[in-house]
């Protein structure tokens, strides 16, 4: 490892053994032991953090979420500041070397992958401010850990949205969209429609802060931009007030109609919080399952039967403080991960937006081509609703509008049933995301959110982000000139 602290454990050898420079002929990084040989380099920059290529470190980053795609990059940086990450993207920038950044890498494609430099984001997770409305933070911070920090405050607050697994960075949702899985969705945008200001490290190496009013189009260019014009590392993100508890009302469906009826009625019912449902392959009862969430303090809690009158299928009601409810997906997550080897299983994802008018369509011609393997023992079908009206970024590409105020992301959340699953599996599933990808686009004019495993050619990444296209080109040119940035999407491959 290279830093003020640094030095590099050997693999295999287990001895010491400082890295000192980069040789751009090799295309490799160059050790004491063999600088004192006589080989040209360039020398390596001074790091307040570490720079490691000890093969465990290597290994550890050259998979995601997925394991389906496997790059092992060259080095990892473990940053003790954004001048660290500065200095090493301006160091491979001269160099050529690719560089990705990496949060919680959860991703199912190789999207956070390189061949280059990998930077692990989480080695910087503080929090700087912390007031009733907003919060500065690094991109490493995880939002477990800011929702923690937040609700404890008195008054007590929380980030208005709050994606379903909350283990995942501030830099890591910020850069795809961040979708409201476990708050909002019903009154609130999306993650990115909730910051106030970022400081970002270009593909230039410089250090930037950014917003609505300061450098826009960088502000811009990297919420939801996938990394491609540069690495998040503070974010000051909104904060609102925060209820002490939450009553969730599970209601289980068969028919498609009655789900489809039920779900509108309940994201547009006044005193209903957070909405999201789960799909199973036929055969299983029931097939739909909703949560409806209501936030409340215990001095005022909610009206059960108004929010309930005139729903068809009669619901298990929980009740739960907000944070248990809030890490109630992490702690089905950690439990996995504890008895099933959860960070091992494969998981060939699909992620899509769907329009509001087409979603009970859309459904009932998907979900009865789904088998027990399309899904599997672990894995989840999941929608989540969004209202258009709060969702203000040029990314994510959401639907063209069709009328109705809602969009909808569906997941198809495959999961192996082993570390090491039959053969052909992998194959066969990223096939059926390609063919539900063409369809959900062609048929019901579906846009995809880009963290599960479709892969998509330069041509498809420029038809897909339509008419925001030649801006984002534009940023990328301006502000990663060089083309080191994220290259796991290939968006800009062919340039």
């Amino acid at each position: 490892m290279i830093g003020r602290r640094a030095f590099l454990g050997s693999a295999g050898a287990g001895l010491a053994a400082a890295v000192v420079g980069f040789d751009p002929r090799e295309r490799g990084w160059v050790t004491r032991a063999e600088a004192a040989q006589g080989p040209s380099f360039a020398r390596a920059p001074e790091l307040d953090g570490e720079l490691a290529l000890d093969e465990a470190s290597l290994k550890a980053v050259s998979t995601d979420l997925g394991n389906i795609v496997r790059h092992t990059p060259r080095a990892v940086l473990r940053p003790g500041s954004a001048r660290d990450i500065s200095t090493m993207i301006r160091f491979c920038r001269e160099h050529r070397i690719a560089v990705s950044p990496r949060g919680a890498a959860h991703t199912t494609y190789g999207q956070a992958l390189s061949d280059g430099l990998v930077i692990e984001n989480r080695s910087l997770r503080r929090i700087h401010a912390l007031g009733r409305n907003t919060a500065e933070v690094d991109a490493g911070i995880h939002w477990m850990d800011l929702a923690k920090a937040a609700f404890a405050q008195s008054p007590r607050a929380t980030p208005p949205v709050l994606t379903g697994y909350t283990g995942l960075t501030v830099g890591g949702t910020l850069s795809v969209g961040g979708v409201g899985g476990i708050v909002g969705g019903l009154s609130t945008g999306l993650q990115v429609d909730h910051v106030r200001e970022l400081e970002v490290v270009t593909g230039t190496g410089s250090v930037e802060r950014c917003s609505r009013h300061r450098k826009p189009d960088l502000f811009e260019a990297v919420l939801g931009g996938l990394g491609q014009c540069g690495v998040i590392t503070k974010a000051v993100i909104e904060l609102v007030p925060a209820k002490e508890r939450a009553r969730t009302f599970l209601l289980g469906y068969t028919d498609n109609a009655a789900f489809a009826r039920d779900l509108h009625t309940l994201i547009e019912r006044r005193g209903v919080d957070h909405v999201y449902a789960e799909f199973v392959a036929p055969g299983t009862a029931p097939t739909y399952k909703i949560h409806a969430t209501s936030f409340y303090d215990p001095s005022a809690p909610p009206h059960d039967r108004k929010l309930l009158d005139g729903l068809s299928a009669v619901p298990e009601v929980s009740d739960t403080g907000y944070l248990e409810y809030v890490f109630s997906i992490d702690t089905l997550i950690d439990s996995l991960r504890e008895t099933e080897n959860w960070d091992r299983l494969v998981k060939p994802w699909f992620d899509v937006w769907v329009p509001g008018r087409a979603i009970e369509r859309y459904l009932a011609d998907v979900v009865p081509t789904l088998t027990p393997r399309d899904i599997g023992t672990y894995g989840a079908g999941l929608i989540y609703p969004q209202r258009r009206a709060h969702v203000h970024r040029a990314q994510p590409r959401l639907p063209e509008p069709d009328g109705s105020p809602w969009a909808f992301i569906v997941d198809i959340n495959t999961v192996s049933s082993s570390p090491e699953p039959e053969p052909g599996f992998v194959e066969e599933m990223l096939a059926r995301n390609e063919r539900l990808y063409a369809r959900t686009r062609k048929d019901y004019g579906g846009e995809l959110y880009p963290i599960g495993s479709v892969p998509l050619a330069p041509r498809q990444w420029r038809t897909h982000f339509g008419d925001r296209w030649p801006a984002f080109r534009a940023a990328k040119r301006r502000y990663d000139p060089a083309g080191i940035l994220t290259p796991g999407h290939g968006i800009f491959a062919d340039e």
